[in-house]
């Protein structure tokens, strides 16, 4: 994630329990999209801004018990227990600061630790979050800050303490205070570096005051040029301000360049709303004022007299005209002093200062992470710059990493083999309630990319877990040691329908078909988008390819939480099962004269399989297509055309190419019968690494399947920005800020309003707790009247739940990422290993390394292995 709550870009590898997730820890509104802009441009002018109580009511300070569970038993004195696994691919960089695949787990999970932990509850049913690096819980000292850092006087849970254990360690030997924190800090904010993971701290729900200034200064920033001037006027005269639609500013949001082809595109975004409106006769008008400032405007009479019809078409308030353009800022420099993180020496104790409130759960999940830590000296001696370029090699090999947690790497060997050993500077150790635990004195990670001989492996004692594949389903779906775990990933398939980018693919492909003129615009078109989704029996497409993973039927599956003070599912709650009964067309079905008597019983009814209505989407797809020219009047009177897929591979794991067969031989039949049977052609990419996503982006392969996101479980608001934030969509070639959202909402005193925002307003924004204006609907038509309405962690439980399931039924209605499976998984446990519960927990899964218990020690389990004649049987 490039963000605190952590959400990482994934591909389906083939993966073993260790890399999946056991043993170890992890972490009625309804969509209408409409023509309008974010903010209403076209309607009423601007009216009252209307009360609107959505803050949550009393206090959402959460704690938990600190009683220690002694549940577990005491290890054979002096005996060591080796726990063994492989995974199909280990990392080659795990700086906290800067990783951006999921792999660099591998070592931060048992090197790191958190201020803050999940671990079981009393009753070891639940989870609770207690204390690790911290001495206590954070204390609310946002008064001893007013006139500080923005506070106000009256301001609550916005500056926090949290004292630190006086015996941290790294783990060779050196201290760790509040200091080393935040030197840690800086060093990540550090704005020579770019630090991948540097927003994570003015990002999401921990949003550190100045931390983003501090973190820019020195770049160059598009900037709105309402931030630069008070009028009109003077922006006309200033050579720097310039025509643009991708600036940071009120009207328009933070879009990015990488999206301006979108506005030349009919189907998305403002050059659609302007054409329609009548504001501009031909899109590309657009291209012809963009970059250009009003004196270079002024010159041309025609583009002058563009503009002016632009700007009379949109203003209705003065200065109004500068929503237009924008000047590149460079970001001023900014001093460490004013950043919002500060060390208290006297009591060992760091003080964050958050830009909003935040308190409760969410406060403690945000610091129940690996966070940012490092080893300063080891760090710094890891920079390197040359001619300008810098670069870091901090976490890359055994000498040029060092940790803090429970266990220290010891040997590192890329692409091979990983080992750890106990860290005894540990201060987990030192605490009596830990006598019992952490029996795992070695780990060793093998990289084995074959899945037969990771079963060998494990079969003759070499593993001590494996993760089931769907050809060992067979053997050991019934087996007493096979486990099953649900995951918190949906695999999509997922499509960038981006005219201007399939347009240039289209240019330089080669027809599979000499003669042929190859086509992928046909991809923008959304029945085509349908009809590929409905075209997929997932029942079949599982049982060939992950036999294990469940029927997806939305963004999110049954394992992500919504309410996480209680843990209830997000899946069991009525908006999100409205929302996947309205995105599949049941929402009349239920009821006395439906076809189902209860929402539960049509969800389990959806299999998201209908070849006949798929095929009836492929031809209508085919008519707005060549309705559109598209495909040309030549190509479709000849037939001389076919519709490329370039589908990408990911990494080189046999889900991949497999699936590019499953989906080829799918396709293929679903279009017999319509008039692109016999015209679809499929091409595979060549392995496209850990970066895969960029290729979709840019549009040089057209399909990825088995792709997600994984993390945020306990946090699927802040996840949503994934799906509708540009600089992570799979999808940028939809324009989530120039796409309205309504959404119908009753607040705390049970006023009701319905609400007009854009997708990534209400998504990327509302959701990460930033202020929005929503304005008021009735009728269908804006009032001119609005709300002020954030939806972060202070917004009453109700009103943020609504908003997540609207949200996520816009997205589905795109089509661009269309969900398939849930994220499953089955392991083989071995003989030698003991879990902390047999039933899967969610938050703590089943103990992880810290409840791992040993039937064998590593000398008794040898034995063991050769009695049985070198070969187990776990059928």
């Amino acid at each position: 994630m490039k963000k605190l709550i952590t959400f990482l870009l994934v591909a389906i590898m083939a993966c073993t329990a260790f890399a999946c997730g056991d043993p170890g820890t992890s972490p009625t509104p309804t969509p209408t999209p409409t023509v309008p802009g974010p903010t209403g441009p076209v309607g009423p002018v601007e009216g009252d801004e209307l009360a609107f109580n959505w803050q949550v009511e009393g206090d959402a300070a959460v704690t938990y018990p600190t009683t220690p569970l002694l549940v577990g038993s005491a290890a054979q004195a002096g005996a060591t227990y080796t726990y063994r696994v492989a995974t199909s691919k280990l990392p080659s960089n795990w700086n906290i600061h800067d990783y951006q695949t999921n792999d660099a787990t591998t070592v931060l999970d048992y090197t790191t630790d958190s201020l803050y932990t999940f671990d079981y509850n009393l009753t070891q049913d639940g989870y609770r979050i207690l204390p690790s690096m911290a001495n206590a819980y954070p204390v609310d000292v946002t008064a001893d800050y007013v006139g500080q850092y923005g506070i106000e006087e009256g301001a609550k849970n916005r500056a926090y303490k949290i004292t630190l254990k006086d015996n941290l360690k790294f783990d060779n030997g050196d201290p760790i205070t509040a200091a080393t924190f935040v030197e840690s800090m800086q060093l990540l904010l550090n704005p020579e570096a770019l630090n991948y993971r540097a927003d994570s701290y003015f990002k999401g729900n921990l949003i550190i005051h100045g931390a983003e200034a501090y973190a820019l200064q020195g770049t160059t920033v598009v900037t709105g040029a309402e931030n630069k001037h008070d009028t009109w006027a003077a922006a006309q005269e200033d050579e720097d301000v310039y025509f643009d639609l991708m600036s940071n500013n009120t009207q328009f949001g933070a879009f990015g360049a990488a999206n301006y082809s979108s506005y030349k595109d009919e189907t998305y975004g403002w050059a659609k709303l302007l054409k329609a409106y009548g504001a501009i006769e031909n899109i590309d008008e657009m291209a012809d004022l963009q970059g250009l400032s009003y004196a270079e405007i002024a010159a041309d009479a025609a583009k002058l007299e563009k503009l002016e019809a632009i700007l009379e078409w949109w203003c209705t308030e003065p200065e109004e005209e500068m929503s237009f353009f924008a000047y590149d800022r460079v970001m001023p420099a900014y001093d460490w002093e004013d950043v919002g993180f500060l060390a208290d020496t006297d009591e060992n104790a760091i003080i964050i200062i958050n830009d909003k409130e935040l308190s409760g759960f969410y406060q403690l999940y945000s610091l129940a992470s690996d966070f940012f830590l490092v080893h300063p000296e080891t760090y710094r001696a890891c920079i390197t710059e040359s001619q300008g370029v810098y670069a870091n090699s901090y976490g890359t090999s055994v000498d040029t990493y060092v940790g803090f947690g429970p266990y220290k790497l010891s040997y590192f060997l890329a692409d091979a083999l990983i080992k750890f050993e106990k860290n005894p500077n540990w201060h987990g150790y030192a605490d009596p309630n830990n006598a019992n635990y952490y029996h795992t004195t070695n780990i060793e990670i093998s990289m084995v990319t074959s899945e037969a001989t990771r079963l060998n492996m494990f079969l003759q004692g070499q593993l001590d877990s494996y993760g089931l594949q769907a050809a060992d389903m067979e053997d050991y779906q019934g087996s007493p040691h096979t486990y099953f775990t649900d995951g918190d990933s949906t695999w999509f398939v997922a499509l960038n329908p981006d005219l201007a980018g399939l347009t240039a693919a289209q240019e330089e492909a080669t027809p599979q078909t000499e003669g042929n003129e190859v086509n992928k615009t046909i991809i923008t078109i959304k029945e085509f988008r349908q009809a590929l989704s409905f075209s997929l029996d997932r029942a079949a497409y599982a049982l060939e390819l992950d036999p294990l993973g469940g029927t997806a039927k939305a963004l999110y599956g049954n394992m992500i939480i919504s309410d996480p003070n209680t843990g209830t599912a997000y899946r069991t709650t009525e908006e999100a099962k409205d929302t996947i009964l309205k995105f599949w067309g049941l929402d009349e079905e239920v009821g006395p004269d439906g076809l189902y008597a209860t929402k539960d019983e049509a969800i389990a009814a959806i299999t998201g399989y209908d070849p006949v209505g798929a095929k009836a989407l492929f031809t209508t797809a085919y008519e707005k297509a060549v309705e559109q020219g598209l495909i040309s009047a030549a190509a479709a009177e000849s037939g001389n055309f076919e519709i490329q897929l370039m589908i990408g591979k990911p990494s080189e794991a046999a889900y991949y190419n497999n699936g590019f067969n499953v989906l080829k031989q799918t396709w293929t039949e679903a279009v017999v019968g319509t008039p692109l049977e016999g015209k679809l052609a499929f091409v595979q990419s060549a392995t496209l690494g850990q970066n895969f996503s960029d290729y979709l982006k840019d549009n040089t392969v057209d399909v990825l399947f088995g792709v997600g996101w994984t993390g945020s479980t306990l946090d699927p608001y802040g996840l949503m920005e994934a799906y509708v934030a540009p600089s992570y969509q799979y999808d940028p070639g939809w324009d989530t800020s120039a796409t309205d959202l309504d959404i119908t909402l009753t607040d705390n005193d049970g006023v009701s309003y319905t609400l007009r925002a854009s997708v990534h307003a209400w998504g990327a924004e509302a959701l990460a707790g930033i202020e929005i204006k929503a304005m008021v609907v009735e009728d269908g038509e804006l009032t001119g009247d609005y709300v002020m309405i954030e939806a972060g962690t202070t917004c009453n439980a109700d009103i943020r739940l609504a908003i997540l399931a609207a949200v996520e039924g816009a997205v589905l209605q795109q089509y661009d990422m269309i969900p398939v499976n849930l994220d499953s998984s089955a392991n083989l446990k071995g003989m030698k290993i003991k879990y902390g519960t047999e039933e899967y927990v969610f938050g703590v899964g089943r103990g992880g390394i810290k409840y791992m218990t040993y039937n064998y020690t590593d000398a008794e389990w040898d034995a063991f292995v050769a009695s049985q004649g070198g070969t187990l049987n776990y059928k």
